[in-house]
């Protein structure tokens, strides 16, 4: 950010114009126009630090490695990424093994609370294989919610039969059955007889990859 006004319109809206109005009793309108215009007085933003607002960024555009933690803590929520797990947009990839995840991809916690998406319930997998083209690629990442695990007509869900791990369109049949569907017609449906097949399991629904399924 270049100037005072825009660090310190952002450090007004980390923390909250109403909170601040609250802890510190200015007005929400005097928050906004010394936000807007940079003409606070230094006693005022004085006491906006002692209520969140990080001083040292808006005055010197510099954080520190504490106060960097803190907001991303904040505003994003960190999911696991099983980079030991490939699902197959093709023929079937063989399950990872359970190895702890070694790294995380950071979602803004306003993006995962409008879906009414929550961190415990996430993790991120690799697609591999062209079958779900155009909608999802090879290599590309797949944000899957393991809290929805009742397959829904048209919807895109991560299955496992055995050790074969799916990433496919679900349509459910009369007979209670799926029809595991690919977006690229060059795949035929696979059908998935749940009540011959004991070993069959809806890991989660994919909710997210480079482009927005909800």
């Amino acid at each position: 950010m270049s100037n005072f006004t825009e660090r310190l319109r952002f450090e007004i809206d980390r923390v909250g114009v109403s909170e601040l109005a609250r802890k510190t009793g200015f007005a929400r309108n005097s928050l906004y126009n010394w936000s807007e215009k940079g003409n606070i007085p230094l006693d005022k933003l004085f006491v906006l630090e002692e209520c969140g607002i990080d001083i040292n960024f808006v005055l010197y555009d510099e954080r520190s490695a504490q106060k960097n933690e803190q907001v991303i803590n904040e505003e994003f929520g960190l999911i696991q990424v099983r980079d030991d797990i490939e699902v197959s947009a093709g023929d079937g990839a063989v399950a990872g093994n359970e190895e702890k995840p070694k790294y995380c991809l950071a979602f803004r916690k306003d993006w995962l609370n409008s879906r009414g998406l929550k961190e415990k319930d996430l993790y991120v997998v690799f697609a591999r294989g062209d079958s779900m083209e155009p909608t999802i690629s090879d290599r590309d990442s797949l944000l899957v919610n393991t809290a929805e695990k009742e397959p829904q007509d048209g919807h895109i869900y991560v299955i496992r039969n055995c050790d074969l791990l799916w990433v496919k369109r679900v349509q459910r049949l009369l007979d209670g059955s799926l029809l595991l569907l690919s977006d690229n017609k060059l795949y035929p449906p696979m059908p998935l007889r749940l009540n011959e097949t004991s070993d069959v399991e809806i890991i989660g629904k994919v909710v997210n990859s480079s482009k927005n399924f909800y």
